[in-house]
């Protein structure tokens, strides 16, 4: 997926700017997919083009037939970086939210379907990763405390893509998260058969928990709480292993 984006590295290679805030978005441009054939040579390269947009990450994707089945969260615009704003003093009301979309794409027909499936503002998404490359049910994603607007993230969605349902868990008011790490049971018999782990900013007492929730019921109090004695600078992205590499 290229974004419809410009970079100028010059003032960053000088020193002047970081890399972020050499990016810059250009309003109205289509973004475009490009698919490429990742076993038959005799197949084209194919470029199609959609709406215009931003994609920090992706959720998943899979086959069917003879369509592809991209989900993102996809942002109408991307504010211009600036690292010497202040956090505390950016209006979150004049800023896009990120919002799940489903780009059904045609190869046959070389035509992109773009559906939203889910209008609370999110990011930083998980699933079973035995699901990768596969169609899926269930989604874990950071998300606002309330339904609506945009706001820091200080809850986890848990999102069933063939009811609707949803469920919520909440860490406001003091709470904010990171990127949900989804762990499947062993053994496990159904998709959400597994734990949610979260790195959670305890905003009160200045320092990082590592919560545990339940992936079939995320709305029950957390299986485990570890409080660790200091903050971990806010992260993006995390992952699991069931063995030490040491």
């Amino acid at each position: 997926l290229q974004n419809p984006v410009t970079f100028n590295p010059i003032p960053f290679l000088l020193g002047l700017k970081g890399a972020g805030e050499c990016v810059n978005f250009q309003q109205g441009k289509p973004s475009q997919l490009i698919i490429i054939p990742r076993t038959t040579r005799d197949k084209k390269v194919k470029t199609l083009e959609i709406d215009a947009g931003f994609v920090f990450h992706h959720v998943n994707a899979f086959e069917e037939g003879n369509n592809i089945y991209l989900d993102s969260i996809s942002y109408d615009s991307l504010s211009q970086v600036n690292f010497e704003t202040d956090y505390k003093e950016i209006d979150f009301d004049s800023i896009d939210p990120g919002r799940v979309y489903r780009l059904k794409i045609d190869l046959d027909g070389e035509t992109v379907d773009k559906k939203m499936i889910e209008s609370r503002s999110c990011e930083f998404p998980a699933i079973n990763p035995k699901n990768f490359g596969r169609n899926y049910r269930y989604l874990f994603i950071g998300t606002t405390h309330k339904d609506r607007g945009n706001a820091p993230f200080q809850a986890i969605l848990k999102k069933d893509l063939l009811t609707g349902e949803k469920q919520v868990h909440s860490f406001a008011p003091q709470g904010y998260v990171g990127e949900p790490i989804f762990v499947p049971k062993p053994n496990a018999t159904s998709e959400d058969e597994g734990w949610v782990l979260v790195m959670i900013y305890d905003g009160d007492q200045h320092r990082s928990d590592l919560v545990i929730l339940d992936g079939e019921n995320l709305e029950k109090e957390p299986i485990a709480t570890l409080h660790l004695k200091h903050h971990i600078p806010y992260g993006l992205h995390g992952n699991w292993t069931s063995e030490v590499f040491i």
